[in-house]
């Protein structure tokens, strides 16, 4: 058999309507590659699948529709992966409930690479989407892969970090491998994709419904060698990938947030539980053995020339972003005199106004 011929087969066993995981995990317990499987009788699949489940069975049967099927994926540059395939990823290959096959669009993470997901609300703030970018740049630029899921927020956040670092960048979806959800990030998906790559254990127009978006955070767990929370409720399905992960062995890490936001509750309960706490790239990359050779913050920009007046103003800026009333009263300058120093800063690229007459830093 060759490896076209196998993969039309793996490529039926994962496109049959109305048979489950489990039901297709025992099937292939007792007939060992789905080869054997599609070409079993009748009478020894009655043994195994009972009433409906056996005529969808044998209903899938259909080779002249699976070719067809590979042929659509092909002309939408999309891979199929199987188990048994060399290029499947051997992190998904050690789930008790592994994909039977993938599909693909873009590379997967070059193999050996460290991997951290970077995931949090898709209500996210500002300060907490400035943060998921914050930590993708500055983790693509030690050579580390960043994986989300592409929704809004932090997913999105993380995904552009890394891109604006020029990293690779795998987003996982929770429906089929051509759909853009939400739709709004179809520029990003774009760009994910052909920065990096996109994953999906679904194939061409399987819509998005809530079930499978939990489904989908096992994957972003495995594919992943530890989790980051930059911003997430108390009861954050961000926090479903945190449980996979810990399941899985992963590393933990989470930023802390302000007492009371609701936004920090589900990152500061895991600090409790006892995820590890990081305020800058520096905590996640010695927890992996890197060796710290320059103390480095999250707004550490002792290599820029500012006068005092632009210091001044700078100094009281962060990631949220602050309406220009509070950073006169902060500051003490006058409307004059501030203005142009925020045009000046916001020139030279290191403050911005994410709204009209709010500004924060750039990270």
């Amino acid at each position: 058999m060759d490896r076209q011929e196998e993969l039309l087969y793996w490529l039926w066993l994962c496109n049959m309507e109305g048979v489950g995981h489990r039901t297709i995990d025992m099937l292939l317990g007792q007939y060992k590659h789905p080869r054997q499987l599609y070409q079993a009788k009748e009478s020894e699949l009655s043994c195994w699948l009972k009433g409906r489940k056996l005529t969808q069975f044998l209903k899938s049967r259909d080779m002249d529709r699976i070719k067809r099927l590979m042929e659509r994926l092909a002309k939408q540059n999309v891979r199929f992966l199987h188990r048994q395939h060399e290029d499947y990823p051997n992190s998904l290959r050690h789930l008790e409930d592994a994909p039977f096959g993938i599909y693909v669009r873009g590379a997967l993470p070059p193999k050996g690479a460290r991997s951290i997901a970077i995931v949090g609300a898709r209500q996210a703030d500002e300060y907490g989407c400035s943060v998921a970018s914050y930590f993708a740049r500055e983790l693509s630029n030690k050579g580390i892969c960043v994986i989300s899921g592409l929704a809004h927020g932090v997913d999105s956040a993380a995904h552009k970090g890394a891109i604006e670092a020029s990293g690779y960048t795998l987003g996982i979806l929770g429906c089929g491998i051509n759909i853009c959800y939400p739709k709004e990030n179809a520029s990003l998906f774009r760009a994910v994709e052909k920065q990096g790559g996109i994953l999906s254990e679904y194939g061409l127009n399987v819509p998005p419904k809530a079930g499978l978006f939990p489904l989908r955070n096992r994957l972003i767990a495995a594919m992943a060698d530890g989790i980051l929370v930059t911003q997430a409720r108390e009861r954050s399905g961000s926090l479903i990938t945190v449980d996979q992960g810990l399941e899985q062995g992963k590393d933990i890490f989470s930023v802390p947030g302000r007492i009371g936001d609701a936004l920090s509750e589900g990152c500061n309960s895991l600090i409790q539980s006892g995820a590890k706490l990081v305020t800058g790239v520096w905590d996640i990359l010695e927890e992996w053995g890197w060796e710290k050779k320059i103390e480095q913050k999250i707004l550490n920009h002792s290599d820029i020339t500012l006068v005092n007046i632009e210091k001044m103003v700078y100094s009281v800026l962060g990631f949220e972003a602050k309406y220009i009333d509070i950073i006169i009263e902060e500051t003490g300058l006058s409307v004059a005199q501030l203005l142009p120093v925020l045009i000046e800063l916001e020139q030279r690229k290191l403050i911005r106004q994410p709204r009209p007459n709010y500004y924060c830093v750039c990270v």
